[in-house]
């Protein structure tokens, strides 16, 4: 989406632009250059962040499962997270959206990612500890940020999927946590790779927009915190090019989706796993700092 353009609904005439409250976790979405629809999802033992999603591939299903089996490597081994049906020329795979199931009349915040990670599906929560078992440094800066803090001790991912689910910590923001993009890979570029670039561009970008859109709509956020630059750019009016050095230097980097009759402000800060400065903690929490003051006077002028 070059120069800035606002993100618009599809035309009136495609089922896209079909608003729903139907609950994702009981619902998969198939894709296919047709069209995007509803079909009952096969759950099995995915926890309540995780859903399932089929994209019908047609033609490309060879071609897509075999980059997909020199992609994604090791993490194809994970149960129900990414399945071939060679009848069905399809694939069916897990992905996550946290919605708080409560609410707790705090401004909501959507926190906005690129994609899943396989080994953060595989183990059902957002942002879970890596292959070796370490913990993401997401969760220690925004507990110093003041953003999300409960009580001490270790989380395993399901218990902090609950907690995050009942909206149960202290912080300035109920958070809705979603990505971008639900097909989940390594890095978000093995999207493309995996999928080529007539049914990223014909199926998956469409599938991303609408879902982006409605979603907002439908949880009704105040603000958008996006922790990828390329996101960043896909959903705000104003876009942006080198942005860790700004991010650095204490600039607050922000715009507002377009294509919706209301006003959301976008902000952007550092990527979820960065840590390439002797400060890095400090440097990322004053960023989420400044994003919240901004957060509180949008919310005070629009009063």
């Amino acid at each position: 989406m070059a120069g800035g353009a606002a993100i618009a609904a599809p035309p009136a005439c495609d089922d896209r632009t079909e608003k729903s409250t139907v609950d994702p976790l009981q619902y998969s979405i198939q894709v296919s250059p047709w069209g995007i629809s509803r079909v009952p999802a096969k759950r099995a033992q995915l926890s309540s962040v995780n859903f399932q999603r089929t994209y019908v591939l047609g033609e490309s299903y060879e071609s897509v499962k075999e980059d997909a089996i020199h992609v994604l490597g090791k993490y194809l081994r994970y149960p129900d997270l990414i399945m071939f049906d060679d009848l069905n020329r399809s694939v069916t795979f897990s992905t996550e959206r946290l919605i708080p199931a409560v609410s707790s009349n705090r401004p909501r915040v959507m926190l906005l990612f690129s994609n899943p990670h396989p080994h953060s599906v595989y183990q059902g929560m957002f942002l879970s500890p890596n292959t070796r078992g370490l913990a993401n440094p997401f969760w220690s800066v925004m507990r110093d940020a003041g953003w999300l803090s409960f009580s001490e001790g270790k989380r395993n991912p399901k218990e902090l999927a609950d907690i995050c689910m009942t909206a149960e910590y202290q912080g300035p923001f109920e958070l809705v946590f979603y990505c971008y993009y639900a097909f989940p890979t390594g890095l978000p570029e093995d999207i493309r790779r995996i999928f080529g670039d007539e049914y990223f561009s014909q199926s998956i970008k469409p599938e991303a927009v609408h879902e982006f859109v409605n979603t907002v709509q439908e949880t009704a956020v105040d603000a958008v915190v996006a922790f990828n630059k390329e996101v960043f750019n896909l959903v705000s009016e104003v876009q942006v090019g080198r942005c860790v050095e700004r991010l650095m230097e204490g600039e607050l980097i922000q715009s507002q989706i377009g294509g919706i009759d209301r006003h959301v402000p976008t902000f952007l800060t550092f990527p979820t796993g960065w840590r390439y400065h002797k400060r890095y903690k400090q440097l990322r929490s004053a960023s989420l700092d400044m994003i919240r003051s901004a957060i509180f006077g949008e919310a005070n002028t629009s009063r």
